[in-house]
């Protein structure tokens, strides 16, 4: 696999290293569109840009393309690569899976038909989109709404097939057009508008969406692979293993360097005589006199410096997928500490892309629910009550969607069940000196059980001598039938 930002290799001096840095900042759109053209494709277009780039710092669309090719190619073909998308997609949809709550019971239908009608299967392809959207980028679909009835379906469409995307007023987050190549959306080979709240109903209204969850600043308009930074890390990782892995298997071949006193007569002599230079027969013996000497050679696999130089390709590659290293490779150079517990860094880095996903998903959701609206099969305003605090008011439908995912976090019920009997015995400690009064303790274990649990308290659990087992049980009982903390909320109103 061809590095996705290479380039011939040349002298180390200064001029040199100055040319190889514009042509890395060409490759990445860097420099503002100063340089918009591929240097490996065409040299006397370097310089130039093309028309309507300027100001921008967009990734250029052959960078963006190869980075797509690969991404796809490095996930079949790289396991290391697979390990991170995977990973990814399983603490962010795979375990309990995502799910969709509405505060009112005629919404909660509305999103139930959306989310199982089996043209659509909301639920089922939610791992297969995640990854997918890691892959390639961006995920664009486009829908298909009935007329009278509302119900909104949708299809993916490719990437690389959208040819432009236009915004309203110049402003990057406000998307209006999207335009397709031929064979992009076939059944419409118009500009498809995009989703966005109409600022009269208040309702969602458009024929496409352009999900573009990683660029690098608020004025691209176009995403980048999840893989684009650790993609050359990653063949420089698979590179290295099929190099260890090639001279091993050479390594295995042994060779015998037989010495003949005397000339190049004596030696064709005492070939002719042996029959030939084959290898002898394993478990034979072969005879000579002092004249002749053998001796065994083997090549050395080298297998310590390519271990060594694989695991430092693979610390920047789990660095920039912002995953811990042990959970792709290399489990004994964990502590039992580090392996069973999951950094504070990576935690949120896969919490932060969960939280994008699921903002992903309620957008979708809510547009289906102002589809439904707009047909009349819902009122424009509905009645809700907050399951938290128990609030009744008044909200527009599709603000009484909530989208939850699994807890990112290391469930472990009974290591926060064994903190917090920990806690318990501390207060009750304190009690006993006379440092604290019972009521205060109880106040404390209250609190201190609320705030790091996040389920209701229960005071008969909250003992010195309570049995680990029953606190976890109470716990996974209550995180089970409670609504779950992290959600995706909010919208325009």
């Amino acid at each position: 696999m061809r590095s996705l930002f290479s380039w011939p290799s040349r002298p180390a001096t200064p001029t040199h290293a100055a040319e190889a840095s514009i042509e890395q900042v060409v490759l990445t759109g860097a420099a503002g569109g100063a340089w918009g053209a591929d240097p490996a494709e065409s040299s006397s277009d370097v310089g130039w840009r093309p028309v309507g780039t300027a100001g921008r710092r967009e990734v250029p669309w052959w960078t963006q393309e190869k980075a797509r090719i690969y991404s796809v190619a490095a996930y079949r073909a790289n396991p290391m690569a697979k390990a991170i998308v995977d990973t990814y997609v399983s603490f962010i949809a795979g375990d309990k899976g995502i799910q969709a709550q509405a505060m009112n019971a005629d919404v909660q239908q509305i999103v139930d038909d959306f989310w199982t009608d089996p043209w659509n299967d909301v639920a089922g392809i939610q791992e297969i989109e995640l990854r997918s959207l890691l892959l390639m980028g961006e995920k664009c679909l486009v829908y298909a709404t009935g007329e009278t009835s509302g119900v909104v379906r949708f299809k993916p469409v490719d990437p690389t097939f959208i040819s432009d995307v236009t915004t309203v007023g110049g402003n990057p987050h406000w998307l209006d057009k999207i335009s397709f190549a031929q064979g992009g959306a076939a059944e419409d080979p118009n500009a498809l508008s995009v989703v966005r709240v109409d600022d009269l109903t208040g309702l969602r209204t458009g024929a496409a969406a352009l999900w573009r969850p990683f660029r690098a600043l608020d004025t691209d308009i176009r995403s980048q692979p999840f893989l684009a930074s650790i993609l050359d890390s990653l063949d420089s990782y698979d590179e290295v293993l099929s190099n260890l892995v090639d001279r091993t298997a050479l390594a295995r071949y042994l060779v015998w360097d037989v010495t003949v006193q005397g000339g190049q007569p004596e030696v064709e002599k005492f070939i002719r005589e042996r029959g030939g230079t084959h290898v002898p027969r394993s478990g034979s013996v072969e005879v000579h006199n002092q004249t002749v000497q053998w001796e065994a050679k083997s090549a050395p696999s080298g297998a310590e410096e390519d271990t060594q130089a694989a695991s430092s390709i693979l610390t920047q590659v789990a660095g920039g997928a912002g995953l811990s290293k042990h959970w792709l490779a290399e489990p004994d150079g964990a502590n039992r500490a580090t392996s069973q517990s999951m950094a504070e860094p990576v935690r949120r880095r896969v919490q932060g892309t969960q939280k994008i996903w699921l903002a992903l998903q309620a957008e979708r959701t809510r547009f289906a629910i102002d589809r439904a609206v707009a047909a009349g099969r819902l009122p424009a305003m509905v009645d809700t009550v907050d399951p938290r605090t128990g609030e009744a008011r008044k909200t527009r439908a599709a603000q009484a969607l909530t989208v939850t995912g699994p807890e990112v976090a290391a469930a472990d019920a009974q290591i926060t069940a064994q903190v917090l009997l920990n806690i318990s015995t501390g207060l009750q400690n304190l009690v006993d000196a006379g440092i604290m009064t019972a009521p205060a303790a109880r106040v404390a274990a209250r609190k201190a059980w609320e705030d790091y649990v996040g389920v209701p308290y229960v005071a008969d659990l909250d003992k010195p001598d309570a049995a680990p087992d029953d606190v976890a049980t109470h716990v996974d009982d209550t995180t089970q039938t409670a609504p779950p903390l992290l959600t995706a909320v909010g919208g325009r109103r």
